[in-house]
């Protein structure tokens, strides 16, 4: 099994539905076409197959470890035959062999070791995939027993369902022609994705002698992804934003590469190259990068902006050059939207290259205008359209194929351009944060609300409050029943009635307003004058909590600018 494969992915329904085909018919069932690439004497890649073939194995394996947990020792030895062979130096080998050690790993440690190696074992992990397939697949088969008085026919006529399965096996020696292939038959269980298809596509201009290190930059990418925790973030929309990224030679930079071009417009580059081997591997190189680039990203925002997450990808990683860099992502990406990701990736991307890379200053121009036009844009609610994704992809293409100060002063300067024509208007932007609501059911606006106070007690001349932690957000006027959907409450769930504080600090406070006031007098920042006077007189009502809205609306106005040419 090549390492560019992707994870094992078949879920409960999917383990349902093969249990269905395997034991509702007296017929052989059919698993489908796979195919397979390498010389019929060798051990063979496999193309196709990967989900049906590791499923095969986790059924294989329940059954092993329930003849055991009856005593039946033959037939364990006749399971284990389908699992693993001695070669011919005697030792054992699995029959499905992972080239990639992680997937090698969950695939040894969750199913193939017997289960009382498996308690004990430091890579069990009952939350893998592989674990709940075999769990879903014990429960069924357990199910059936529970109906007769002979466990092992039983389990016999399950084991032999499972063995006379048929199945069509397409070998081909070119791996070109088997990725071919195997997009034509793929019809079966987990539909292709658009990054299964460029894949296949680039590994099948890869020859075999070159294969070992793309292969490794194909499973980590994939690993990479694994890991991000970006709403809705899949490998297609990775690829999407990735290949949005770029400037490509032929393509207009205000041309948006959708999904269902990407393959397309990723063949067309290797077929005008003059040597498609090396434009494959650099394009999974680029593509390697850019998942690291992504994760950097990813890791800004779930740390609150911190510094230390560039320190892996920065040759010469210092903290107060990347504070700066951080606090500008993290604004960027806290609002929700992926839509910046796109021009994200190549300004990190030109900052973190060696030669003729985007300096400092001018990256630091780039994130604070994007940042001041997409926190308004969020805020405001103002929709994903075409013309917001056209205009980053049109900054990104042009930082992209930048190589010196002008080129990239230029693509600033065309960016604020475009920016201050479809920028959200103060009144939008106004109205947008007194919308905004910390309750259960609006959780999204918690990490606005945090930001826009944060920022605004940076503006302060002083601060009592540690602004490097993530802060706890507390009501003022208490929640205690109150509704959120009552007309006359709905002052007490917006920004105007919420504060920052340390964590330790809010879990203890009081309920009510004027008990608050001693402790809330240590933290609350002696410029924010509304609520200093209402701690003074330990009242508070919607009146002042309005007042002190406005007071926020007039900070965020002067920290997120309209973008001006």
């Amino acid at each position: 099994m090549p390492r560019y494969q992707r994870r094992y992915a078949w879920e409960s329904q999917n383990i349902k539905d093969f249990w269905n085909d395997i034991t509702n018919t007296s017929d052989p069932h059919f698993f489908g076409s796979m195919v397979t690439s390498g010389a019929a004497a060798a051990p063979r890649e496999v193309i196709d197959g990967q989900q049906r073939l590791t499923t095969a194995i986790i059924a294989l394996s329940v059954l092993r470890d329930l003849y055991a947990e009856i005593g039946s020792a033959p037939r364990v030895t006749g399971i284990n035959e389908y699992l693993e062979y001695n070669d011919r130096d005697g030792h054992r080998n699995h029959r499905l062999r992972n080239k990639d050690v992680s997937a090698a790993s969950r695939l040894n440690d969750n199913v193939l070791l017997e289960k009382k190696q498996r308690a004990t074992s430091p890579g069990y992990d009952s939350e893998a995939l592989e674990s709940q397939a075999y769990k879903t697949f014990e429960t069924l088969v357990r199910d059936e027993l529970s109906g007769t008085n002979d466990a092992t026919a039983q389990l016999d006529n399950i084991r032999d369902a499972i063995l006379e399965t048929e199945v069509v096996y397409i070998n081909v020696e070119d791996r070109k022609n088997a990725f071919t292939i195997f997009e034509t038959l793929n019809d079966r269980g987990k539909s292709l994705t658009v990054m299964d298809l460029v894949k296949n596509l680039l590994f099948a201009e890869i020859a075999s002698s070159d294969e070992d290190s793309s292969e490794r930059a194909w499973s980590d990418i994939l690993e990479k992804l694994d890991d991000l925790t970006f709403e809705g973030m899949t490998p297609d929309f990775f690829l999407y934003y990735a290949w949005n990224s770029r400037h490509h030679p032929g393509h207009a930079s205000t041309d948006l590469i959708e999904q269902a071009r990407l393959r397309r417009s990723i063949a067309d580059q290797i077929a005008t190259s003059t040597d498609r081997d090396v434009s494959a591997q650099d394009l999974i190189g680029g593509l390697s990068i850019d998942a690291k680039i992504l994760a950097g990203l990813n890791r800004t925002l779930t740390s609150n902006g911190s510094a230390d997450t560039w320190r892996e990808l920065a040759t010469a990683w210092r903290r107060d050059d990347y504070e700066d860099i951080s606090s500008r992502l993290y604004g960027i990406l806290v609002a929700g939207s992926l839509q910046p990701l796109p021009l994200l990736l190549s300004l990190m991307r030109a900052y973190l290259r060696e030669r003729a890379g985007i300096s400092r200053k001018t990256l630091l121009k780039f994130l604070t205008v994007t940042e001041s036009f997409q926190f308004r844009w969020s805020i405001a609610q103002k929709p994903s359209t075409s013309t917001i994704r056209r205009l980053y992809r049109q900054a990104a293409a042009s930082v992209s194929a930048g190589s010196s100060k002008p080129d990239f002063e230029a693509a600033l300067s065309s960016f604020v351009a475009a920016a201050d024509r479809i920028d959200a208007s103060n009144a939008q932007f106004r109205d947008g944060i007194s919308r905004l609501a910390y309750s259960k059911t609006r959780a999204k606006d918690t990490f606005k609300i945090r930001y826009i106070l944060t920022r605004i007690e940076e503006s302060y001349q002083s601060t009592t409050l540690n602004l490097s932690r993530q802060l706890s957000l507390e009501h003022l006027q208490g929640l205690e029943g109150r509704s959120e959907a009552t007309a006359r409450n709905s002052w007490i769930f917006k920004i105007g009635n919420l504060a920052l504080l340390p964590p330790e600090v809010n879990a203890d406070l009081p309920k009510e307003f004027a008990d608050k006031c001693a402790e809330l007098s240590n933290w609350v920042n002696a410029e924010d004058e509304t609520l200093i006077d209402a701690i003074s007189s330990k009242v508070w009502n919607s009146e002042q909590s309005n007042e002190r809205l406005s007071d926020i609306v007039q900070r965020a106005l002067q920290l997120w600018p309209r973008i001006q040419v």
